[in-house]
């Protein structure tokens, strides 16, 4: 019988995605395009079957402009 991986959303607390955000937003064109940039709460991280992590992050500005980036492959380490 083999062991069947968990797959789909991770359970995880908004504070841990954030921190994902943070390391990610430099690499969005959040600035050029409009003011006043907030990550929404519908962001999330996702298992794959592989065992590595998709990271989808949704940016919602003042303006009513949103941004979805999404980020595959990620591998997390035991800390």
């Amino acid at each position: 019988m083999s062991a069947r991986r968990r797959v789909g959303c991770v359970k995880i607390d908004f504070s841990v995605i954030e921190r994902f955000a943070a390391s990610e937003i430099h690499q969005l064109p959040l600035a050029g395009i409009g003011e006043g940039w907030s990550l929404s709460r519908a962001s999330s991280l996702h298992r794959r079957k592989d065992g590595s992590y998709t990271l989808c992050l949704i940016w919602k500005s003042v303006d009513g402009l949103t941004l979805n980036s999404t980020t595959r492959g990620l591998r997390l380490g035991r800390s």
